[in-house]
């Protein structure tokens, strides 16, 4: 009997690790090389962004309109308005968002009163405090001047488009700073339209925190 595990043994030790398995049972196979490599991978952190509230704001807008008119001493001088919007943003299909405003203004130097409401859809990403947006409105804008500004003797009524993006900055959860808007306005006043670029800053107030 001590002589059959003798051999045994001895025939294991000259055949090498491969005879080791049915002498002394199955030993447990290394990882392979893509194994290991998959093992010290860490996965890619998943980039989250935060949700936003819908929110209504308030803004002041300073407009420079394509309009100019040629004054009496020759200088050129061209229409800016002074005004206001007050615009609500729904946010129930984040980060989509459905957007309606209420602008108006009035400026020199024929006295014009611009008036517009417009609604649309824009495109909105909450980056912690921060929200940056874009925005494409359209609707119907209303204007008037007291010396027949684009030839017309009376207030004119026209489909308008307007394009805008901004940013807003959360300082509270309810309320927040909104440090600029860019606008472009199109109208369809003059003989070949009108464009009216638009700068602002403003308040937010979130509907819900």
């Amino acid at each position: 009997m001590r002589l059959g595990l003798s051999m045994m043994f001895l025939v294991c030790v000259t055949l090498g690790s491969a005879a080791f398995e049915p002498c002394f049972g199955q030993t447990a196979a290394e990882p392979t090389w893509s194994e290991q490599k998959n093992a010290l991978v860490e996965p890619r952190p998943e980039v989250k962004f935060d949700w936003a509230p819908s929110q209504i704001t308030g803004t002041y807008r300073y407009t420079a309109d394509d309009y100019s008119l040629l004054l009496p001493n020759g200088l050129i001088e061209r229409s800016r308005l002074n005004g206001g919007a007050l615009e609500f943003a729904w946010h129930r299909l984040y980060p989509w968002e459905v957007v309606g405003t209420a602008i108006y203004s009035q400026g020199k130097p024929l006295g014009q009163r611009l008036a517009t409401g417009a609604v649309g859809i824009g495109y909105t990403r909450a980056f912690h405090r921060a929200l940056p947006y874009a925005r494409l409105q359209a609707g119907i804008s209303r204007t008037s001047s007291t010396d027949s500004m684009y030839l017309f003797r009376g207030p004119q009524w026209g489909f308008t488009t307007v394009e805008s993006v901004g940013l807003d900055f959360r300082v509270t959860p309810h309320w927040g700073l909104r440090p600029i808007h860019l606008q472009n306005e199109y109208l369809p006043f003059g003989s070949h339209g009108s464009v009216y670029w638009s700068a602002g800053a403003g308040f937010t107030y979130n509907i819900r925190p």
